[in-house]
């Protein structure tokens, strides 16, 4: 039993989808370099242990790229821009991370 919870994901996965179809709208580009610098998102690169890939800095609007982390410099862009889009969504730390990787894998879907 999924006590709704596959409903809440797949609820979780739309909106996102819908989110980075807006987004490629609004700024005609799916390039996050080009998304982040007309969305006034500063992203910054450093090396740190790999707990975390990336991180989204609210107050100062910048994303930190952890070039120590496996994944692709553009998929960690991808989903910080998700944190910064859902600023207002008022969800929770968990719901907000699924959102953000729906988010980043609808925004660099070829």
């Amino acid at each position: 039993m999924d006590f709704g919870l596959e409903n809440e994901n797949q609820k979780l996965k739309f909106a996102a989808q819908e989110l980075a179809k807006r987004i490629f709208a609004k700024y005609d580009t799916k390039n996050v370099f080009e998304i982040s610098e007309k969305a006034g998102v500063k992203i910054v690169y450093e090396k740190w242990f790999p707990t975390t890939i990336g991180e989204f800095d609210r107050k100062n609007k910048t994303i930190c790229v952890n070039l120590n982390a496996r994944e692709t410099v553009e998929k960690i862009i991808a989903h910080e821009l998700g944190h910064f889009f859902a600023q207002d969504l008022n969800l929770s730390r968990t719901e907000e991370e699924k959102f953000c990787d729906a988010f980043a894998k609808s925004l660099l879907e070829k």
